[in-house]
């Protein structure tokens, strides 16, 4: 079986790579810039391919690069464009086009061109990541948080077009892990606020990630992995 991981070039794409390698996929990763640590997923047997996101052709080049097997299985939807709102309106635009075409337009264009390849397979699945916060919408992040909720409203819609042969879900992460720039202030303020009280890592996505594969009697579910952190943002 193979999968198809978006976003694979850092983090939780990366991650995700290496855990379906370990458990027996051929995987397909998608990347938007080159990074030396891309090798180690080479080494592994990972196919990569170098894509922008906001870019229609290159998200064609995806397709292309998946139409030379036959076994595709399980898409995950995980690139991700991130970055508070500006403040010059013009900007704002422009942050808005960027993640509608990553967050949404690709996953539609990928969707709807790989569906019959899934729905070949016996248990064919999408999962989109999306992010707690499509529930609370963040004025400083507007952009970023509609759009994000306008993936999960495009899951909900491939989940009904395509069942029963395709299962489409959702995973919604909360504070899994931390960016560099965050300092330790803020990701105390956070962790005070989220009931479980720790950075969750990488590790229970990939556990989310299994669930919704074994699964086979769930479509158009969202799982929160968020320690809770949901029940004191929504």
């Amino acid at each position: 079986m193979r999968a198809l991981v978006t976003g694979c070039g850092r983090r939780l794409g990366f991650y995700l790579c290496e855990q379906l390698v370990a458990a027996g996929w051929q995987v397909t990763g998608s990347y938007r810039s080159e990074r030396p640590e891309l090798d180690r997923l080479r080494d592994v047997g990972v196919e990569l391919v170098q894509a922008d996101f906001t870019r229609e052709e290159e998200v064609g080049a995806v397709v292309t690069a998946l139409a030379a097997h036959e076994d595709l299985a399980l898409i995950i939807h995980n690139a991700s464009a991130f970055e508070p709102q500006a403040a010059d309106p013009a900007v704002q635009l422009a942050q808005f086009d960027q993640f509608y075409r990553v967050h949404m337009a690709a996953p539609f264009q990928l969707n709807r061109a790989l569906a019959p390849a899934l729905a070949r397979q016996p248990n064919g699945g999408i999962i989109h990541i999306t992010d707690i916060y499509i529930h609370a919408p963040a004025p400083q992040f507007a952009a970023y948080v509609a759009t994000k909720a306008g993936a999960h409203s495009l899951a909900m819609s491939f989940a009904r077009e395509l069942a029963p042969a395709v299962r489409v879900n959702t995973i919604e992460p909360g504070p899994i892990l931390f960016l560099d720039e965050h300092g330790d202030d803020w990701r105390q303020q956070v962790l005070a606020k989220t009931p479980l009280a720790r950075e969750g890592g990488l590790e229970p996505i990939w556990q989310a990630v299994q669930m919704l594969m074994k699964n086979d009697y769930m479509t158009g579910a969202s799982i929160r992995v968020d320690g809770g952190r949901a029940l004191a943002v929504i």
